[in-house]
């Protein structure tokens, strides 16, 4: 058996059933179309793919009334020493900095089933989840889980952290969620603002934990690296670098301040990129030149307009680095553009 595969999925089915139980539904009805009866969930050699667990906890939560919690409920269940090499390499860390670098690096192989992050803007640390890739409908869920095994690990790992100082922020407004959410965990919640993520003061990063192994952390730091190499999907340096060049809007980023958004030295943001076969201009360019196309081609955006908003000073140096890049000039890319009968009027 994996050390990935199924303890995760098979628990939080198991705990979605038991809260229809609880409800009063049928819990085989989020089974429909799985494949899967109640007593297969009963042999714990029962493997549960993860695009079927997305599945059973969406058609759970079209059946079960809307409200928030379940996540919750379903995450009280789990630990993380119930995740294998993933969870032992974020118990051995040294510190609260080094475990969620860990768990962001490795973070679609295990529970989240998501991308899991860090940014640090000013004295505090957002804990980021992203889940663009999966159902609106189990957006809630996943994050409610999300937060509650961060709780519930650094309960363990430092009794003594004034939890009640996190703060909870949403990229959407629903009052009756906020007010639901807010009564459960006792947290401010924030609404409309980039992401899924908890928020806490930047120190806690720095926080030590009493117990910790280096020889056990470096070991289990290992074994994740080999299964990362077989993971294609799991975001890499490059691309965090790449969102955070999109999300930020600055396309002369400095390395030090995107290295110090992902809660990481400056150093160690090269290594990481080198070990990739990346630079960081490189990544800085390939993105602007992505970005570029995509305004030229798609928004049919003048080229003067793309060049200012990527940060050039003049339109020629724009337009020679794009056509370095692309081997074809950005006003042949708008024209094409043009062809595809944009509705905007926008001339060179």
């Amino acid at each position: 058996m994996s050390w990935k595969d199924l303890n995760r999925a098979n628990m939080t089915v198991q705990a979605m059933m038991n809260i229809l139980e609880r409800e009063g539904y049928n819990p085989s009805l989020c089974l429909k179309g799985t494949g899967l009866s109640v007593e297969d969930l009963l042999n714990s050699e029962t493997k549960i793919e993860d695009q079927v667990e997305v599945s059973i906890i969406e058609k759970a939560l079209d059946i079960l009334p809307e409200k928030a919690g379940y996540g919750l409920t379903v995450g009280q269940s789990l630990r993380i020493t119930n995740f294998g090499i993933w969870g032992f390499a974020i118990l051995t860390s040294p510190d609260v900095r080094s475990a969620f670098e860990t768990m962001s690096r490795y973070s679609e192989m295990s529970i989240m089933l998501s991308k899991a992050g860090m940014e640090q803007k000013g004295d505090e640390v957002y804990f980021v989840l992203n889940m663009d890739h999966l159902p609106k409908k189990v957006h809630e869920f996943m994050f409610e889980r999300y937060y509650i095994m961060i709780v519930n690990f650094l309960k363990e790992m430092l009794p003594d952290y004034p939890l009640s100082e996190f703060k909870i922020c949403l990229p959407f407004s629903n009052y009756n969620y906020e007010n639901q959410l807010k009564s459960l965990t006792g947290l401010c919640i924030y609404s409309r603002q980039k992401n899924y993520s908890i928020v806490a003061n930047k120190a806690l990063l720095d926080a030590p934990f009493p117990k910790t192994d280096p020889l056990a952390h470096s070991h289990f730091i290992s074994e994740c690296d080999g299964m990362l190499k077989s993971h294609k999907s799991l975001p890499d340096y490059a691309q965090r670098v790449r969102e955070y060049i999109i999300r930020e809007s600055i396309f002369s980023p400095k390395l030090e301040k995107v290295a110090e958004s992902l809660c990481i030295s400056d150093r160690t943001l090269k290594r990481r990129l080198q070990e990739e076969r990346h630079s960081f201009s490189e990544v800085v360019l390939d993105t602007k030149m992505a970005l570029a196309k995509e305004l030229l081609d798609t928004a049919c955006l003048p080229v003067k307009v793309v060049s200012a908003r990527l940060g050039y000073s003049e339109p020629s140096s724009f337009m020679r680095a794009f056509k370095k890049w692309w081997g074809v000039s950005p006003a042949k890319v708008k024209e094409i553009g043009q062809s595809k009968e944009c509705t905007l009027d926008n001339g060179y």
